[in-house]
């Protein structure tokens, strides 16, 4: 062929072998074109008559990473005396959640923003995975819960900007709340009240999230329009991890209640 006759009379002597192997692949694909006629395919199924025994060495480097993460997982925090299941318009786990979350962000108020407190706090139904179990819980049961790695928000509001996203809340039947109570008729929120008080239009109030929420997800769009936010830079899963922690070391157990705080308006 003559490409091949043109290739010949080049001196490669001197080129590095893969500028050799590029100059051929160009001349080639520059001279002819090219279509997939056939497709084929093998299925290799892996089960248990595959011998994939794992690498010796490999597996000496992994190990003491995964005796750790091991043990740190199988970390006993506290004692739970009931499962709590996630449900709306409330729930066991809704409502311990969200108890937990306005708790930890005073305290974290204290320590740094000492002029300001949390009125409300919010934790959305979908953000919560899985069930806290009955008896022993543990560092990976915070980790099925909480699998995201969200971030603590402070969002100041106001009156209005709150009623609003009470409605959002109400529209979605509900989610995780403490520090306010609220009723829902035909998708909205009624007979709001705010740290036991009707909910002012006139006054602001300081709601904690989580930075999920507070980005517009779940629909809470109203909220990506508050001007004053805080970043904590506090992951939810961490501050659940430490209370649950401190909560054993005291010898409390979990212990969570419905109240009322949501409910169905007739």
């Amino acid at each position: 062929m003559q490409i091949f006759n043109n290739i010949k009379r080049i001196r490669f002597r001197r080129m590095p072998a893969i500028v050799i192997l590029l100059f051929i692949a160009v001349l080639l694909f520059g001279c002819h074109s090219m279509m997939v006629s056939k497709v084929g395919f093998t299925n290799i199924h892996l089960d248990s008559t595959l011998n994939l025994a794992p690498d010796p060495k490999m597996e000496s480097v992994i190990l003491p990473y995964r005796t750790k993460l091991m043990a740190d997982m199988g970390e006993v925090l506290c004692i739970s005396k009931d499962p709590l299941f996630g449900g709306r318009p409330e729930s066991l786990l809704t409502n311990f959640c969200a108890d937990l979350i306005l708790q930890e962000s005073d305290s974290i108020c204290m320590k740094r923003y000492p002029a300001i407190r949390m009125s409300v706090s919010m934790v959305n139904r979908g953000g919560l995975r899985v069930p806290i179990p009955k008896g022993e819980v543990k560092v990976q049961n915070m980790f099925e819960l909480m699998p995201f790695e969200n971030e603590v928000v402070f969002l100041k509001m106001s009156g209005v900007e709150m009623r609003s996203f009470i409605d959002h809340m109400a529209s979605r039947g509900g989610e995780g709340v403490s520090g306010m109570r609220f009723g829902i008729k035909e998708d909205k929120g009624i007979n709001p009240e705010i740290q036991g008080q009707p909910l002012d239009d006139s006054k602001s109030y300081w709601l904690v999230t989580s930075d999920y929420i507070a980005n517009g997800g779940d629909g809470s769009e109203i909220l990506t329009q508050v001007k004053e936010r805080i970043a904590t830079g506090v992951r939810f899963r961490d501050m659940f991890i430490d209370h649950l922690r401190n909560m054993g070391r005291k010898g409390l157990t979990i212990e969570a209640k419905t109240d009322g705080r949501v409910y169905d308006a007739k």
